[in-house]
């Protein structure tokens, strides 16, 4: 026969007919001679019929399996599946001919019987046929660690069988959930916008293939494509599966990975806190790349691990990120403020209408219903009518918020090392006073002056009895939170940053745990947040500490109430303003409460010939009672 190189397909049927051919020796010789077998099995006459169309007509089957040994065997191991899987796990050719049996019989269900009387069960292989069949069980072992192979009951009989994914692995296929990126459609380290010590940490030469490259980041960071140049590097594709909270068992991954000649990358999400272990996959040596959020840990007893830390891209690489998907060299400076991950920039850079105003925004509110949906909710964007009355003091504080928010990473490239910067570039923001005094609306407002969405954890939906699901479910909001460059709101904060109380039992523990879990994530968080609070008292002073700025929302004076009640009462109201003068000073209410009221007083209004002193009255006098307080007696002129 030709030594000429072969393909996958051709080289799979040539292995094929070897185990048939092998499988018919063994049976002649346990069974009953040639003759007999095909009269009672005619279907091997086809494999007969097959060798000799292959070359192997007029020669014995001892005769023929050597030829055909010699000429599958000359093939380079790194170019086939099959190759690659005898290589890595030093399987002989008849190993590797039983453990095709084991995949066979789906496509030959007339040969059951002759399978189940070498001591198959119901025509699937057993570790008794193969023992039988002399030479065919030497690699079974090797073969179920490795994740090539499955050991069953099925009955009373213990069967083998060959997972889908591998059987497709050998035709080099690949099934769902597999996906398999070759390594000539995999991203080279030069064509990566990454900052240039990132790049010389993947580009190391030195790293053996017993590596675990752990890559760390958020979403969109960029650990795939990252995963997928050194894959490149090492000369292999890059297979993954879907993401998962533990490791995968069985160790389908690494199989394919062999067969495929291919880089495994595992996806995890372990809870925060939690350290998984990789595990030691037999027969797989090759390099392993995980893709870790930024919480939790890896640990191995035998890789190497090369840890990378993804960052969010600075101005400078998101303006070449934006240039690159555009296509174009000048990119408005809008769209590099946006301080979104490498992957979401690409992504909305193929929405058709990016030049748009207002596009890109609509782009980011549909991923942010995806990403937060159940766990926080968009608030909705102030309207004209809402205007924001703070007095002089509390407008300052506010407006040295919206600096520090607008120049959060111009001011730290000023400033010296001295300050450090382990927090990132996160604004974290206390606002505290009592109810109605405008904290929302201040968050609110503040959203509407950088031009980003407001989104309000649900604390309902987050805060969960089960350990670690807290955890969890807070740190999808802030990953989706950073990703997306969004305000996040935590309305009454003091409910999870309250002190941390001293342990006597299981349930002080959990809930400390989750206060120094929060601790934690606030001096990591890279976007604005702000805290509402009505009772500050009760917010551990750690937390505080960790505020960048604290505003107090207090009770409005006569003059700031008086300005409230004429932003709030429609414009065509009879009030005069004496009246509106008398009731600023006599009635102490907070914005909230005169929004009530004069929205009260409108609806009142509509019913008669508009809103009057009496209207007024009414609405003031329902206000107080719902208050449980007694209307202060007016003169309402």
């Amino acid at each position: 026969m030709s030594a000429t190189p072969l393909g996958p397909p051709e080289h799979l049927r040539l292995w094929l007919l070897r185990s048939a051919l092998s499988l018919i020796l063994h049976a002649s010789a346990r069974l009953g001679p040639l003759e007999e077998l095909m009269e009672r099995h005619p279907a091997l006459l086809l494999h007969i019929n097959a060798a000799a169309l292959s070359g192997f007509e007029g020669l014995l089957l001892p005769d023929a399996l050597a030829q055909l040994d010699q000429h599958l065997l000359s093939q380079e191991p790194a170019e086939l599946p099959l190759n690659r899987l005898r290589a890595a796990l030093g399987l002989e050719a008849e190993s590797l001919s039983g453990f095709l049996l084991c995949a066979w019989i789906d496509d030959e269900p007339e040969l059951v019987p002759l399978f189940d009387a070498l001591g198959a069960h119901e025509g699937r292989c057993t570790r008794a046929m193969l023992s039988i069949c002399a030479g065919m069980d030497g690699g079974v072992n090797a073969l179920l660690e490795g994740g090539y192979l499955n050991e069953t009951l099925q009955g009373r009989r213990r069967v083998l069988d060959m997972p889908a994914a591998i059987w497709a692995a050998l035709q080099a296929r690949v099934v769902s959930p597999w996906r398999f990126s070759s390594r000539q459609d995999l991203p080279s380290s030069d064509q990566l916008i990454l900052p240039p010590a990132l790049l010389k940490a993947i580009s190391r030469k030195n790293d053996g293939e017993n590596t675990c490259w752990a890559l760390r980041g958020g979403p969109g960071s960029g650990r795939h494509t990252l995963a997928g140049a050194i894959a490149r590097e090492a000369g292999l594709g890059l297979i993954e599966g879907p993401a998962d909270e533990a490791l995968p068992t069985p160790p389908t991954l690494p199989a394919l990975a062999t067969l495929l000649g291919a880089m495994p990358l595992l996806r995890l999400e372990p809870t925060p806190g939690q350290r998984l272990m990789l595990p030691d996959w037999p027969g797989f040596r090759g390099p392993v790349a995980v893709s870790l959020p930024r919480h939790g840990g890896l640990g191995s007893d035998t890789r190497t691990l090369r840890w990378i830390d993804i960052a969010p891209p600075d101005a400078q690489e998101r303006e070449r990120h934006w240039s690159a998907a555009l296509q174009r060299s000048q990119v408005s400076a809008e769209l590099v403020d946006l301080r979104l991950p490498r992957g979401a920039i690409h992504r909305l850079a193929t929405h058709a209408d990016i030049e748009e105003p207002g596009a890109v925004m609509a782009a980011l509110e549909a991923q942010g219903r995806f990403l937060l949906d159940g766990a926080a909710r968009r608030v909705p964007p102030v309207g004209a009518n809402e205007p924001l009355a703070l007095s002089e003091e509390l407008q300052q504080e506010f407006d040295a918020l919206l600096a520090r928010c607008r120049h959060r990473e111009a001011l730290r490239e000023l400033l010296p090392g001295a300050f450090g910067h382990g927090g990132g570039d996160g604004v974290r923001a206390l606002f505290k006073g009592p109810s109605g005094t405008g904290k929302t609306l201040a968050a609110r407002h503040l959203a509407a002056a950088l031009g980003r969405p407001l989104y309000r954890v649900d604390l309902a939906a987050t805060v969960s009895k089960y350990i670690g699901e807290t955890e969890r479910n807070l740190e999808r909001v802030f990953e989706a939170a950073e990703a997306l460059d969004i305000v996040l709101l935590l309305d009454e904060g003091d409910a999870l940053m309250a002190g941390r109380t001293g342990v006597t039992n299981a349930n002080d523990r959990y809930a400390n745990l989750e206060t120094n879990y929060l601790l934690q994530r606030l001096e990591t968080f890279e976007g604005v947040l702000v805290v509402t609070t009505n009772a500050a008292e009760r917010i551990d002073t750690a937390f505080a500490r960790r505020m960048d700025l604290s505003l107090d929302f207090a009770l409005p004076d006569a003059l700031m109430r008086y300005s409230l009640w004429q932003a709030h009462l429609p414009r065509d109201h009879r009030i005069g303003d004496a009246t509106l003068d008398e009731v600023a000073r006599r009635c102490p209410l907070t914005g909230g409460q005169i929004r009530n009221a004069a929205l009260h007083a409108a609806l009142l209004g509509l019913q008669q010939t508009g809103i009057g002193s009496s209207e007024l009255l009414a609405a003031l006098e329902r206000e107080y009672r719902r208050a449980g307080q007694h209307c202060p007696s007016l003169s309402m002129h």
